[in-house]
C-alpha cells in the first residue's frame, strides 16, 4: 500500500511539474560592427576639408584648379551590425542616450549608411530585431565643417547655409536655411523622389521654397512647393551677380540691371523675417548662380566674411555641378569675371564683390556686411526692420 501511494505523489509531482513555465531564454544580443565609442568622426571629404582649412588666397586657387572635377556631394556614416537572423531591423538615431525623440528606420538588410548628421552635434544609435534582441547603445560627434552637406535623394548641390562664423563672433545657425539646385526635374534632370522628398520634409523638416527661376521660361511650369504640398512657395526671379547692381550698366551696357530684382529681393527678405516661415530651402536650377548670389547678400549681411561666403560659393565645383571660381585660371584667379559668354555661362563672383564696395560700401564702416545692408535698403526697397528680424533669426 505504501508502495502505491509513493508511486501515486511521484505521478503528481510529475503532472505538476508540467504546469510550471520553463524560464525563457535571454534575448539576444545584435552585435554592433562599427561601434564608434563617443569619437569625433569628420564627415567632410578629404579633398573638401583640405580646401576649407586652407587660408593662403593663391593656395586655395592653385588647390581648385588641381582638383578639378573632383566630385564630393556625401556625408554618409556607416551602421553595421551582425545579423542575429531577424527578418528585420529597427535602426534608432537619436539626440539622446534615452532615445526620447529618435529618427527609426526598418531595413531588411545588417547595414544602414545615413547622411543627415548636423556639424557639432552628438548623436546615440541602436539597433533593435524582432523578438526583443537588441544592440548596445553606441555614440560618435559630427565635427564642425563649418559646412553641413546633406545626402538628399535627386537633389544634388544640397547644402545648409549656416555654420559660418561672423563678424561679430556669432554663428550662422544651422538648420533654417539650406541652398540647392532645383527639385521639380527641369530640362534634363528627373524631379526628386518620394525618399528626397520625405528627407526634406521629415528629417530636415524643410516647410518654405523660394524659387529664383522665372516663370515658365527655366522652371518647367512650377507655380507651387514641390517637395511639401500646400506649403509656403515664393518665386522670385532675377539674373546672378552683377545684373543685381543698378550702377554696372555704367561700365557694362551689354550686363544690364535686371528689373525685377528690387521686387524679388524685397520680397525674399520680407519672407525670411517671419520665423513661422523657416525651415527654408531656396534654389535656382543649379543652386550655383542665382542660388550663390542670394547666398551671398543673405550671409553677407549677417556678417559672413568675404573670405567664408567665397568658400561656400566655391563648394559647388566639388558637387558636380561645373565649377564656380572666384575667377578664371587664365587671369590668374584675379577675383573678378571667371567666365562670360553672353549666350550661356557668366560667373562673375569678384565683379559682384568688387561693385557691392564700390557702390555702397560706408566710408565710416567700411565693412562688406554694411555695404549689403546699404544696397538692400537703397537699392532693392528692403526694410531695415526686416533685416533685423533676419538677425534674430539667423545668429546664435
Amino acid at each position: 500500500m505504501k508502495k502505491v501511494f509513493c508511486l501515486f505523489i511521484v505521478f503528481v509531482l510529475t503532472l505538476c511539474s508540467g504546469c510550471v513555465s520553463a524560464p525563457e531564454p535571454p534575448p539576444r544580443v545584435i552585435e554592433l560592427q562599427t561601434e564608434y565609442d563617443g569619437s569625433v568622426l569628420d564627415l567632410c571629404g578629404s579633398s573638401l576639408r583640405e580646401y576649407l582649412s586652407e587660408d593662403d588666397f593663391a593656395a586655395q586657387c592653385n588647390f581648385l584648379v588641381e582638383h578639378e572635377d573632383e566630385h564630393y556631394d556625401w556625408q554618409n556614416i556607416m551602421l553595421i551590425w551582425k545579423d542575429c537572423g531577424c527578418e528585420e531591423y529597427t535602426v534608432s538615431i537619436s539626440l539622446d542616450s534615452d532615445f526620447t525623440q529618435p529618427y527609426t528606420y526598418v531595413t531588411e538588410s545588417c547595414e544602414f549608411y545615413y547622411g543627415m548628421f548636423r556639424p557639432g552635434v552628438t548623436y546615440y544609435w541602436k539597433v533593435e530585431g524582432a523578438g526583443g534582441c537588441s544592440s548596445q547603445t553606441d555614440s560618435f560627434t559630427v565635427s564642425e565643417q563649418p559646412v553641413a552637406i546633406y545626402t538628399i535623394d535627386g537633389a544634388p548641390n544640397f547644402r545648409d547655409s549656416g555654420g559660418w562664423m561672423t563678424e561679430s563672433g556669432r554663428r550662422v545657425r544651422y538648420g533654417m536655411l539650406y541652398r540647392g539646385s532645383q527639385l521639380n526635374g527641369y530640362g534634363d534632370a528627373e524631379p526628386i523622389p518620394e525618399s528626397g522628398k520625405s528627407k526634406l520634409r521629415e528629417d530636415l523638416k524643410i516647410k518654405s521654397e523660394i524659387d529664383l527661376r522665372t516663370q515658365d521660361v527655366d522652371d518647367g511650369g512650377q507655380d507651387s512647393n514641390f517637395f511639401a504640398p500646400g506649403e509656403a512657395y515664393v518665386k522670385a526671379p532675377f539674373h546672378p551677380y552683377t545684373h543685381i547692381i543698378p550702377e554696372y550698366r555704367k561700365e557694362d551696357p551689354d550686363r544690364v540691371f535686371d528689373e525685377r530684382v528690387p521686387e524679388s529681393i524685397a520680397t525674399i527678405f520680407e519672407f525670411l523675417s517671419n520665423e513661422e516661415n523657416y525651415p527654408v530651402y531656396y534654389h535656382c536650377n543649379a543652386g550655383a548662380d542665382r542660388t550663390g548670389t542670394l547666398a551671398f547678400l543673405i550671409n553677407g549681411v549677417l556678417g559672413v566674411s568675404y573670405e567664408d561666403l567665397t568658400r561656400d560659393f566655391e563648394i559647388t565645383s566639388f558637387m558636380g555641378m561645373g565649377n564656380r571660381w572666384r575667377g578664371s585660371e587664365e587671369s590668374g584667379f584675379t577675383d573678378g569675371v571667371m567666365s562670360d559668354t553672353y549666350t550661356d555661362t557668366y560667373v562673375a563672383w569678384g565683379k559682384m564683390y568688387e561693385l557691392m564696395l564700390t557702390y555702397y560700401s560706408d566710408d565710416e564702416d567700411g565693412s562688406l556686411s554694411a555695404a549689403i545692408e546699404n544696397y538692400l535698403v537703397t537699392a532693392c526697397g528692403v526694410e531695415q526692420a526686416h533685416i533685423d528680424a533676419l538677425r534674430d533669426i539667423m545668429l546664435e
